[in-house]
């Protein structure tokens, strides 16, 4: 499987860069974990912008995770997608579906069958894919509490097997603890280096001996915020990377 680095910027807009997505490939399926800013473009370059795509995972509800999403459905449409496409979203499916209704995107009107479902820890077995929960959203608890709001406080982190190697996207997490359990396994690292605190990366990384890529952040501050960890085994992450496992 291939894996590319769609997007690497963090909740903030950077100039000349795509917000988060990363695209995975193998002989049998093309899809997206999650789909910011930006990703159409990204898609366009490598003509996969009709029916090439199968699925679309979003990790959070978070603005630079998903709201990519709408340009790239109107896009398919207007390319005449005619083959079903799947939107797995952690949590509000059904809340979804009807926002989408409000920016009149229609099944009636769509030239292809859009299918969304929530997901969970076991829904992508098949494609070896194992998403697990972590706390990025916890601190939205008291807020959702008071205004006694739907939202689910989910976010998911991805474990992907690969043939040779084991990667992991930690998407946007609070801390190392979130992910340490199955830092265990994985070969590869795909780290949110904006979020947990600077020293436990730091610490993580002068330890650590598997291959790790730092993103979610401007890459010019975060090669200086870890260039002391940097190495051929750590690396801030760029747009349109390739990792194979």
């Amino acid at each position: 499987m291939q894996v590319t680095i769609l997007g690497t910027a963090p909740g903030k807009s950077l100039l000349g860069k795509s917000h988060t997505s990363y695209l995975l490939e193998d002989n049998q399926i093309k899809l997206l974990i999650d789909c910011g800013e930006g990703t159409t473009q990204k898609l366009i370059a490598r003509d996969l912008v009709k029916d090439q795509l199968d699925y679309i995972i979003i990790t959070h509800l978070h603005p630079d995770h998903v709201t990519g999403l709408f340009i790239l459905l109107q896009t398919l449409y207007l390319n005449k997608r005619s083959k079903e496409l799947l939107l797995f979203l952690p949590e509000s499916h059904e809340e979804f579906k009807s926002f989408m209704e409000k920016l009149y995107i229609f099944d009636e009107r769509f030239s292809y069958p859009i299918r969304i479902q929530q997901y969970n820890e076991d829904t992508f077995e098949e494609i070896n894919i194992y998403p697990f929960k972590n706390s990025h959203l916890f601190g939205y608890r008291d807020l959702v509490a008071k205004r006694k709001a739907s939202n689910k406080l989910l976010s998911y982190s991805m474990l992907i097997k690969g043939q040779d190697k084991q990667l992991l996207i930690s998407s946007d997490i609070r801390g190392l603890e979130d992910i340490k359990e199955k830092l265990v396994a994985c070969d590869v690292l795909i780290l949110d280096g904006i979020h947990p605190p600077e020293e436990s990366i730091k610490k993580f990384l002068s330890k650590s001996k598997i291959e790790v890529y730092i993103t979610h952040g401007d890459y010019e501050k975060l090669h200086e915020k870890f260039i002391n960890q940097l190495n051929s085994r750590v690396r801030i992450a760029e747009e349109d990377d390739e990792i194979i496992i």
